[in-house]
């Protein structure tokens, strides 16, 4: 209140809900986030395909920690994985041309 006091009320269902089916999502979500690609340049269709690309990169890490029961962080996890793909599209490219 503009006194300064304060008013209790009880959390409409909706919210209590939201709060308790959402908390997976809002997690995934930030997760995916933290080392977005956020310029202004970037066409619409390559956010979206960036972001999709990250998803699968989070949903790969989470699957990756959970069956070797270690807590590795995403970043040591993307590295070697990004590593692994440009030395796979070299090694494509130069079997390709002649």
């Amino acid at each position: 209140m503009k006194d300064g006091s304060k008013e209790e009320f009880e959390c409409p269902v909706a919210i209590e809900f939201y709060n308790k089916i959402m908390g997976g999502v809002d997690l995934a979500d930030q997760m995916t986030n933290v080392y977005g690609l956020d310029r202004k340049s970037c066409k619409w269709w390559k956010k979206v395909i960036f972001q999709l690309l990250m998803s699968a990169v989070v949903n790969s890490w989470i699957a990756y920690c959970e069956l070797k029961h270690r807590k590795t962080p995403l970043l040591d996890f993307i590295v070697p994985f990004a590593e692994a793909l440009m030395a796979s599209w070299k090694a494509q490219r130069t079997v390709s041309m002649p």
